[in-house]
């Protein structure tokens, strides 16, 4: 009874934290560029399109079931690592400091590597409509899209997370700043507006690493950009934008499709 009772405060623990983790940024960054800065700031708006209130409700329940999964994905990385059958560890002098600072890196590009490939497979036809359909809903994405997961998309990216604690030794305050890093990659990568300068994209530390546009881009288009962090995977593959490798021809259309009809059914009603 009491092991049942500490297992359910420690999921309030993760409920509250991934609830504070997503409403506080999403809502702050939602305020910034949608409301408080809309017009100062349309000029580096990437569709001059602004999400509806049906769209906002749509990515709210979604993204609560998300968190839902989210939770439970973090209450059994708590769980499975505090009783030692994970591979994160608790004292930095197990791997020294070195390697304390390496594994976010490390960290960071496996998981582009899962982010990449997954989403890869969720485009092919049979899978779109059953998983990632919901989240392509969003043709102009905005910070609430960002977890606007349909279930199993969702539980998807939450086995990623997982299976990182499984491969990669990795410290607690590390796996901490892999999700803030996330967090702040996935925020920009759905605010619909691109403050980098154009050149800057071209310099040599940026011209791998995926912009704003290029996941608007994504969104907008379906058949490129597939990475999350990085365009290395996009580049050795052939997905940057325009550029379509003939594995699955039909995947991007497919969707694309889908999401059209439904705009037009929605402007006769």
């Amino acid at each position: 009874m009491e092991t049942f009772t500490s297992v359910l405060i420690h999921l309030a623990g993760v409920v509250i934290f991934l609830a504070l983790y997503y409403f506080i940024p999403v809502i702050s960054f939602y305020y910034l560029l949608f409301v408080r800065n809309k017009k100062k700031w349309q000029h580096y708006k990437i569709q001059q399109k602004y999400p509806e209130r049906k769209q906002l409700k749509r990515e709210i329940k979604y993204s609560l079931k998300s968190l839902a999964i989210f939770s439970l994905a973090g209450l059994f990385i708590y769980e499975v690592s505090t009783r030692g059958y994970s591979l994160m560890y608790f004292n930095i002098s197990d791997y020294g400091t070195l390697y304390f600072v390496v594994s976010l890196i490390i960290t960071i590009f496996v998981n582009d590597t899962f982010f990449y490939w997954t989403h890869r497979l969720m485009h092919l036809k049979g899978l779109f409509n059953r998983v990632h359909l919901v989240h392509h809903k969003s043709t102009s994405p905005n910070p609430f899209s960002m977890f606007a997961f349909h279930p199993w998309e969702a539980c998807i990216h939450a086995i990623n997370y997982i299976l990182l604690t499984f491969i990669i030794p990795i410290h607690p305050v590390m796996f901490f700043a892999f999700h803030f890093y996330n967090l702040v990659t996935n925020l920009a990568g759905h605010c619909g507006f691109e403050f980098m300068p154009a050149k800057l994209t071209k310099h040599w530390f940026f011209n791998w690493q995926n912009t704003v546009t290029n996941h608007d881009v994504h969104h907008k288009n379906f058949d490129c950009h597939y990475g999350n962090y990085f365009l290395i995977w996009d580049k050795w593959m052939h997905t940057v934008e325009h550029k379509k490798t003939g594995l699955h021809p039909k995947e991007s259309s497919c969707g694309f499709e889908i999401i059209k009809k439904e705009e037009k059914n929605l402007e006769q009603l």
